[in-house]
Formats: structure tokens, C-alpha cells, sequence
């Protein structure tokens, strides 16, 4: 038998409200709000009474974002000198393709994103998924020598994980009142850990401005929770491979990085 959720008063109209069609207008004003102060939702939208339409309102707000934020900040970055230039990787179009767009999307998107409906089960996945990566990191960053067995570790953890998540989604569903009533923080928190993780892709940050490069790592990682708590996970992972794959093609021209 499953166990009953944990939702605080009015939440239930919250997501009813949400679930509801609305105008692309109003629906562009959700993502933004979003962006602000995230909410949760307890189930994605189903896919053409919302879904559809919030990937999209995603999609165009993103657009926006590269124009005003994203293009200005690489073409400041290259100029200024202040920002670290991405790392060059010696491998060939076929093993970044599978890297950025295979890869990359799927165990960042379940990592970082996959566990927000906020279930038990997912959520112990994301323990387990922390721990992986805080091995792997160690070993980039605390103790290089140590670079191989920790990876190894991390991948072993993280493949427990798995398998733990396999047995144990059908029974626990339940969704603690804490994550819900700190639903905000959690998402920002994990957004900030998205984008600072992709920092490995450049070199050594020279000026505390340089920080600033992941910026369009921060701004896709909240709209990618958007994306998952109102579209679906299936969806996040879709939009965020064909993103890396837009940048993969603009990389071969120019130097900006997925």
C-alpha cells in the first residue's frame, strides 16, 4: 500500500491551479515567476493541457536570456579577459557529441533535477547521487593523485543508487512536508551546485568576476527545474540535449562551451 503524501494546507489548490490551461502570456509570467521564488508542483502537467505549452514558454524565455544576458556576457568575457577561457578537449565530433548530448544531459538532468518531485525514493537517489559526486570532485580537486579510485568509487555509489532507486519507486511515494515547505531553497541550492560544477569546463577563475562564467549554466539550470517539475523529466532531458547539442555546432566556430 502506498503511503499518503505530505502536502501543507492550500497546496493541492496550488498545483490544481497551475494544472489548469492558461494563456501563452500568463504562462510566460509563471516561468518568470519561477525564476524568482520556484514552486512546487506535485505532478508534471500533462502534456497537452500544459506540458507542451510550458516547455515552450521555457524555450522562448531561454531565448530571451541568450539574447540580453548570455550573448553580451561571452562577447565582455572575450573582450575583458576577466573571465577563464574554456578548457580545449582533444576528442573528436563523435565523442563530444555522445558527451554533451547523450551523456551530459541524461546524469546531469537525474542528478541535479530528476528527484524534484520531492518522493522518498527519489530523493534517497539524490543522497546517493551527492555522495558520487562529492567523490569525484575530491579527486579533481582535494587529491588528483586519488583521481581514478575515487571516480571508480563515485561510480559505484552512484550505481547503488540506481538500483536502490529501481526497488524501492513503486513503494515509496510519499513526499515530506520539508521538502515542500522548502521547495525554494532546495531548488536554487542545486541550481547554484549546477552551474559551479560546470566551472570544470574552463580554466583557473584569475578574477573573482570570472565566477560570472557559469552564469548561463544558472540561468538554464532553474529553467531546466522548471521544465521538470511542469513538464516532465523526459522533457528536461530532451530541451538540455538539444541545447548542448545548438552550442556543440556553435563550438566549432567559435569558443563558447555547453
Amino acid at each position: 500500500m502506498r503511503s499518503a503524501r505530505l502536502t501543507p494546507a492550500g497546496a493541492g489548490d496550488a498545483s490544481a491551479r497551475l494544472a489548469q490551461a492558461m494563456p501563452l502570456r500568463a504562462r510566460l509570467a509563471e516561468v518568470g515567476r519561477f525564476m524568482v521564488r520556484p514552486g512546487f508542483l506535485a505532478q508534471p502537467l500533462a502534456w497537452r493541457s500544459g506540458g507542451a505549452q510550458a516547455l515552450a514558454a521555457a524555450g522562448a524565455v531561454h531565448m530571451v536570456l541568450a539574447v540580453l544576458v548570455m550573448a553580451p556576457l561571452w562577447l565582455w568575457g572575450g573582450d575583458s579577459g576577466l573571465l577563464p577561457s574554456p578548457v580545449r578537449q582533444d576528442t573528436g565530433v563523435a565523442a563530444s557529441l555522445f558527451s554533451f548530448v547523450v551523456v551530459a544531459p541524461l546524469t546531469e538532468e537525474l542528478l541535479f533535477r530528476g528527484w524534484l518531485g520531492g518522493r522518498v525514493a527519489a530523493l534517497r537517489f539524490a543522497a546517493y547521487g551527492a555522495l558520487a559526486l562529492g567523490l569525484m570532485l575530491a579527486g579533481v580537486t582535494i587529491a588528483p593523485e586519488w583521481s581514478r579510485p575515487l571516480a571508480l568509487a563515485g561510480a559505484g555509489v552512484a550505481l547503488v543508487g540506481v538500483v536502490h532507486w529501481g526497488l524501492t519507486r513503486q513503494r515509496d511515494t510519499r513526499v515530506p512536508a520539508w521538502f515542500i515547505a522548502h521547495f525554494t531553497a532546495i531548488v536554487w541550492a542545486t541550481t547554484l551546485a549546477f552551474g559551479l560544477v560546470h566551472l570544470g569546463n574552463y580554466t583557473a577563475i584569475g578574477h573573482p568576476v570570472g565566477v560570472l562564467v557559469v552564469l548561463p549554466q544558472i540561468l538554464g539550470g532553474v529553467l531546466l527545474a522548471y521544465i521538470r517539475t511542469r513538464a516532465g523529466l523526459t522533457a528536461a532531458i530532451g530541451y538540455h540535449a538539444a541545447y548542448n547539442a545548438l552550442f556543440l555546432g556553435l563550438s566549432l566556430a567559435g569558443p563558447a562551451t555547453p
